[in-house]
């Protein structure tokens, strides 16, 4: 369940087209320089979230995982851009199996 603070801080976003992307990324990146997000590591095939929150941009796959900071609230920010079939910035109910540590 998620807390207040996260639920202030980091809305559900839903990616559709490239400017959603950008807006979700800006949020995460706010969220974790704030102190509310704490940055997990990368889905598989993604780029570290270092490289795409400092403008470097995207590949094929977006996949990164966040928790909150106070309640241990899992996020993903994820989107295929290859084919534009979206994604979203949202809440998940645990956490993933498949996440590769790196630093943000």
């Amino acid at each position: 369940m998620s807390c207040s603070q996260c639920q202030n801080e980091v809305p559900f976003i839903k990616i559709k087209v490239p400017q959603n992307l950008k807006e979700a990324i800006i949020t995460a990146k706010s969220a974790v320089e704030s102190g509310c997000l704490v940055y997990r590591g990368m889905g598989n095939f993604a780029d570290p979230f270092k490289s795409i929150a400092s403008g470097s941009g995207w590949g094929d796959f977006v996949s990164n995982y966040f928790t909150c900071a106070s309640c241990g609230q899992w996020f993903h920010l994820h989107a295929e851009t290859y084919h534009g079939s979206g994604g979203a910035l949202e809440r998940i109910p645990s956490q993933p199996q498949n996440i590769q540590n790196d630093a943000y």
